[in-house]
């Protein structure tokens, strides 16, 4: 037992010191259920809940202000300051310019341009390295 604690111990220290560490990484859009807005009675998206809801939604801008494209990562800024470059193996290297309601802890939220691509990316934990 004690050699299993250590290696599952040496295997965290190992990865922070390489720059790695897991993190569960899922897929989002800028659609309406991954983003959590709705149209109003005018056909205009505003927030569906939250302390922002029933507020226009500027669909596709993110927290930063910017749009939305392949490499945005939405993050926990606790976690992952806006401006981290990430490298997440099997889609690249990302930068957080997002947050998101469940976004909360290890976990990041790499952005698709449609909601078949980011659903089939799934949920993984991945040992996701910070770069300079």
């Amino acid at each position: 037992m004690a050699v299993l604690a250590l290696l599952f111990l040496w295997r965290i220290v190992a990865s922070w010191l390489s720059g790695e560490s897991p993190v569960l990484v899922t897929g989002y859009c800028n659609c309406e259920q991954c983003c959590g807005w709705e149209l109003d009675e005018l056909g205009k998206p505003v927030y569906a809940y939250g302390p922002m809801k029933g507020k226009p939604k500027e669909v596709g801008r993110t927290a930063c202000g910017t749009t939305a494209r392949r490499g945005t990562v939405a993050a926990d800024p606790k976690v992952f300051p806006f401006g981290t470059r990430l490298e997440i193996p099997g889609y690249g290297t990302g930068v957080v310019e997002d947050i998101g309601g469940a976004i909360k802890g290890r976990h990041v939220d790499v952005w698709f341009p449609t909601h078949a691509e980011a659903i089939g990316w799934g949920r993984r934990e991945l040992a996701v390295k910070r770069l300079k």
